[in-house]
């Protein structure tokens, strides 16, 4: 075998467990939170040893923030993708948030508190940075136009800027990037909101009713004009 090959092979190899470490803690790390997260668990769901996997990340904290910066660049590229679709303000938005809905696999809430509360300070500034660029930003670009076109009162009008409104529409949803609502007092599944749906009469138990009524919430409210 040419030496060159193989030395092709051995960096194939070396990314290939890297992408499967950082899978494996993505999970660990948003199911069960940082703090109750053990490098040596990581290391054990990959087959590895901790030296193997200190090999590719530094530290605990290095692994938890590539994790996080993949999330977060793969998210602005489908949010930057959403808006520059021709779809109306309201649709353009609705389809942001029935993406955030169906991509995010993890407990937001919980995400927010180990950033705010288990990192260093540095890293948590950095990581605020890289969530305004990559989720506020983009969202912020389709309520900019909304504001351009006249279709949103601008904040001397009684309105919002484009920034506090796409802070306010995550606030709105983040409730959501946890869990489905209950029904009877029990979880519904991805799989069964159209059947808890149905059961109740309520679209708001399935991504497409909860993310309409976020929406229609946010640029018309509840009272009668």
């Amino acid at each position: 075998m040419p030496r060159g090959h193989k030395k092709a092979a051995t960096r194939e190899e070396t990314e290939q467990t890297r992408i499967t470490i950082l899978r494996t803690a993505e999970q660990l790390f948003m199911e069960y939170g940082y703090r109750a997260v053990s490098t040596r668990q990581i290391a054990d769901a990959c087959g590895l040893t901790q030296p193997a996997l200190y090999h590719h990340f530094a530290d605990k904290q290095d692994l938890y923030v590539e994790v996080l910066k993949e999330n977060i660049a793969q998210t602005q590229a489908a949010l930057e993708r959403i808006v520059r679709r021709n779809e109306t303000l309201q649709e353009r938005l609705q389809i942001v948030v029935r993406y955030l809905f169906k991509s995010t696999q993890y407990d937001h809430a919980l995400m927010m508190h180990d950033i705010q509360h288990e990192l260093e300070p540095q890293t948590r500034l950095m990581l605020h940075e890289l969530f305004h660029r990559g989720l506020i930003s983009p969202i912020a670009s389709v309520f900019e136009q909304g504001l351009h076109d006249g279709q949103l009162k601008a904040p001397q009008q009684g309105g919002m800027d484009a920034i506090s409104a796409s802070y306010l529409l995550m606030s709105m949803l983040s409730r959501f990037l946890v869990q489905s609502p209950p029904v009877y007092g029990a979880q519904v599944s991805a799989n069964g909101q159209e059947a808890a749906a149905a059961l109740t009469g309520n679209a708001f138990f399935t991504d497409v009713g909860r993310a309409e009524a976020i929406v229609q919430i946010l640029l018309h409210g509840l009272a009668v004009k």
